[in-house]
């Protein structure tokens, strides 16, 4: 194979290398940004033509976020290593048609240094978005388990949960009518209050009447002595007809 086939093949390939990892880059981004794409979602499963230009299309057959970054890793995984073949290949061709009396050119000592600073380029970025979208995956990982504990803990404690919530708002209640009963009871104390000054002042009054008029006094005291002189009158009355009663029912008897 002469130099500038050889040449050529490398270019088709770095070509089809950095399709690749542009696509591959173009996903992790999308999984960094949104790692929910990763769980779930399908994703643009990324295929190239043979000239070297990239196509991204969403996957017919719901191919998942983990399988598409394993198939490209691999391709790209394969890419390099038939850079770097394609690179000793070219290498070669120049020793082999190396003549003493025409050296090869810088052109092509160049061509194949830069092939190789290129080759170093290109494994270096896929290192680092292979790391990236590893970062994020395990980061969404992650989430996703401290979120089916905490939702596992919900369901599981839901049912205690309620019922603490149950018996605080039972003992809220159980406050507030409290509350309200206190709430009456100082209000009728409050009337007891009002109502024992109220006979407080009445009975101030009466007795300052009284002691403005002398003889009233004693005529509610002979008024009183009337009336229990009348109360034993009236006993005795009774008590005598019950006697009388009593002694005419024994006669005939």
């Amino acid at each position: 194979m002469t130099w500038e086939e050889q040449a050529r093949r490398v270019r088709q390939t770095q070509s089809k290398l950095d399709a690749k990892l542009l696509a591959y880059s173009h996903y992790v981004s999308d999984i960094v940004r949104d790692p929910q794409r990763a769980q779930g979602e399908t994703v643009g499963a990324v295929s190239l033509d043979m000239s070297g230009t990239s196509r991204a299309s969403l996957s017919a057959d719901g191919v998942t976020g983990g399988l598409n970054s394993a198939a490209m890793e691999a391709e790209i995984q394969d890419l390099l290593v038939q850079y770097a073949d394609d690179q000793e290949e070219l290498s070669r061709s120049i020793n082999d048609m190396a003549d003493p009396l025409l050296p090869p050119s810088q052109t092509q000592l160049r061509t194949v240094q830069r092939h190789r600073e290129l080759l170093v380029e290109s494994e270096r970025d896929f290192f680092r978005s292979k790391t990236s979208l590893r970062q994020a995956l395990d980061r969404q990982q992650l989430l996703g388990h401290i979120r089916d504990d905490i939702d596992a803990y919900r369901a599981q404690h839901a049912s205690d949960v309620q019922a603490y919530l149950d018996e605080r708002s039972h003992l809220e209640r159980s406050h507030h009518m409290i509350d309200e009963t206190l709430e009456q009871a100082y209000a009728t104390q409050s009337e007891f209050r009002a109502q024992r000054d109220t006979l407080s002042s009445i009975h101030g009054r009466l007795t300052s009447i009284t002691g403005q008029v002398p003889g009233l006094q004693s005529l509610i005291s002979l008024i009183a002595r009337r009336r229990r002189r009348d109360n034993v009158i009236l006993a005795l009355v009774i008590g005598i007809c019950l006697v009388l009663l009593l002694w005419t029912g024994t006669r005939r008897t």
